[in-house]
């Protein structure tokens, strides 16, 4: 039995991401790349010949015209963990009018035209090939609900650095998955946290977001075949399936206190200061260029929180990183300042309070 997940695109112009999780608990594949139908449905027969289960990250049904699915309306008045989901609602109007395809419909026939023998159900107890709907967002809640939100989606208004750091905390909660029942052994192999996420361009963060996802909805899979998930709707008009953990099993060796996830570098005192505290820090030593990327994000970090403060503390903070570069660079504070002092001579400072509002050219 295998258990397979899809990131689907909407469009057959962007990437699509595939992970197959074996039932020994191995991730066997997982890659993001422009995939046509037919090529989606030639990895899931070539990996579902003893048995699958396939989730998907799309709209699997979609008979309405207009408005919105019933499993849409009903995971968002459902409270999962004490909390509310967001979900994409969609009709056939709105999928035709803006993506020309409802591309979830298509890949469904095309692995069914495949392999006849899939079913899309919700209901997992009697099929040997099952393909689901779920979506990552609601994994995430379902698995890690004291973790949530992980807003590790890029966003416009959002600072892409931000996005990163919630990237690594989304890495950092995909180790539990190696003490989780059914565990996962080979994690690391595709998605570890390292100064690899800081470095990355746009694109390579998207592929790799593609594969993560595409990973949630695999174990999503895996976890259903081994436990009640909640569904939401009916086969006929739209469902949408999520695996939702006993809460007390995120808990940290049965301990009433919750484990919170950083992944993100601090000042030396902390981790005394921490376990003074009557807590345990587990923390790790970097170097190189992953300590360098650790600090370009630390001082994105302090530069948002004096932005949204205006806290003199904030700009002390934001000095402390600073020096912290220079140390790096092996640049001594008198060379800096002479840098500084060289720059106010060629341009000036800003005592003047200058506002430079166009230039032309005469």
């Amino acid at each position: 039995m295998h258990y397979i997940g899809i990131d689907l695109a909407w469009t057959y112009t962007n990437e699509s991401g595939i992970c197959v999780i074996a039932d020994n608990g191995e991730i066997i594949y997982c890659e993001s790349k422009v995939f046509s139908d037919e090529m989606i449905a030639d990895i899931v027969a070539e990996h579902a010949q003893e048995g699958a289960i396939v989730g998907i990250d799309a709209p699997l049904i979609v008979n309405n015209e207009t408005g919105s699915r019933y499993c849409d309306g009903a995971i968002m008045r459902e409270k999962i963990h004490g909390k509310n989901l967001s979900v994409f609602t969609c009709s056939k109007s709105f999928m035709l009018n803006h993506f020309g395809v409802v591309r979830g419909e298509e890949v469904v026939k095309a692995i069914r035209k495949r392999m006849p023998a899939f079913a899309l159900t919700g209901d997992l107890s009697s099929e040997k090939h099952v393909i689901i709907e779920t979506f990552p967002t609601g994994i995430t809640l379902g698995l890690f609900p004291d973790a949530f939100p992980v807003k590790y989606k890029v966003k416009h208004k959002v600072a892409f650095e931000t996005t990163k750091a919630e990237m690594g905390r989304m890495v950092s909660l995909l180790q539990r998955l190696g003490d989780f029942d059914p565990p996962v052994h080979n994690i690391d192999d595709c998605f570890h946290y390292s100064s690899g996420i800081q470095a990355m361009s746009k694109k390579e963060f998207k592929n790799f977001e593609d594969k993560l996802d595409a990973f949630l909805c695999a174990y999503a899979t895996y976890w259903l075949a081994n436990h009640n998930g909640k569904v939401f709707g009916d086969d006929r008009d739209g469902f949408i399936l999520i695996p939702v953990i006993d809460e007390q099993e995120v808990r940290d060796n049965n301990r009433s206190e919750r484990i919170k996830v950083y992944n993100k570098l601090i000042r030396d005192k902390i981790p005394q200061i921490i376990e003074d505290g009557g807590k345990k820090a587990i923390i790790e030593k970097v170097s190189g260029t992953e300590y360098l990327n650790l600090l370009n994000a630390k001082l994105g970090e302090e530069l948002r929180e004096y932005l949204d403060s205006q806290r003199l503390e904030e700009l002390a903070d934001i000095v402390e990183v600073v020096y912290a570069i220079l140390d790096y660079k092996g640049v001594s504070r008198r060379e800096f300042e002479w840098i500084r002092k060289q720059k106010v001579e060629e341009k000036g400072a800003f005592r003047d309070k200058l506002l430079l509002k166009e230039v032309s050219d005469s």
